[in-house]
């Protein structure tokens, strides 16, 4: 995969996005602030071992999305502080990294300045709740990852549900001149989500892929709801994660988002193998 003019262009699918979450406080465990001052550092080595491991794009973030309701003491930030943890590290891998820079962010003004240092692509989980962040996409016009949240009651059929919402977001950057080449979406795994209802999209990929005829990115990494099934403690959830993606890549997923990408390119690998066969 690369990028041209802000264009994807596709080859080979599927792709590996790894994860390098500026923060003290990830879900998942793996942010790299913590105590240490020299987090700058850490992210550097971190994301370019990404690459060197198989990475296809890195995914920097600085501020945690975890549930508050499910993982106590998750607090927002501000977009001052969002900025002063993830810009230095994109414009210090901007010229280090061959492959795309993306900024996890839901704030339109991280958004635009990360652009501006570097990035390629807006990982936004909030669905454009953001006008600022509608106007960094009229602009810039970027590669944008539309991720579903709903936070009210999804309906008995929860595939339409994500189908209606993100058709809605994405007929509206249609009407302001937005690339739909530009746009992948994310069905949004874990959020406002309960278990069942994960695994079921999981399942339903295909029919949400077939809807929209546009790229399809999941993000099962490390996520609580496959300890209902693995029973593994937020230490591990390794087995679920892999798992997880590889039914994902099964059923169309084209980017994977990951924290371990050593072992995820093995099972890309794998699926590629499978489907040459």
């Amino acid at each position: 995969m690369i990028i041209q003019k802000n264009k994807l262009m596709w080859n080979s699918k599927p792709y590996i996005m790894g994860i390098v979450n500026v923060t003290p406080d990830s879900f998942s465990g793996d942010g790299i602030m913590g105590n240490n001052e020299g987090f700058l550092n850490l992210g550097f080595e971190k994301a370019l071992g990404m690459e060197k491991d198989g990475a296809d794009i890195i995914d920097v973030g600085g501020e945690s999305t975890r549930p508050k309701h499910i993982y106590q003491g998750a607090q927002s930030i501000s977009a001052n502080e969002e900025m002063e943890r993830v810009l230095p590290l994109l414009e210090k891998l901007k010229n280090n990294l061959a492959i795309p820079i993306s900024i996890d962010t839901q704030k339109g003004v991280v958004a635009k300045y990360a652009l501006q240092s570097g990035a390629k692509i807006i990982n936004d989980v909030s669905m454009m709740s953001d006008d600022v962040m509608v106007e960094t996409l009229i602009k810039y016009k970027p590669i944008y990852i539309l991720s579903h949240h709903r936070k009210t009651k999804h309906s008995t059929d929860i595939i339409n549900d994500i189908y209606l919402d993100l058709d809605e977001k994405i007929q509206f950057l249609l009407s302001k001149n937005f690339p739909m080449e530009n746009i992948i979406i994310d069905p949004g795994i874990g959020f406002g989500k309960n278990s069942e209802q994960s695994f079921y999209i999981i399942k339903n990929l295909k029919k949400l892929i077939s809807r929209f005829n546009i790229p399809l990115m999941i993000g099962t990494s490390k996520k609580s709801f496959l300890e209902n099934i693995t029973g593994e403690t937020l230490d591990n959830r390794d087995i679920g994660t892999y798992i997880s993606n590889f039914f994902s890549l099964l059923n169309g997923s084209y980017i994977v988002r990951v924290h371990d990408v050593m072992n995820t390119k093995k099972i890309v690998d794998f699926y590629k193998q499978i489907e040459k066969i």
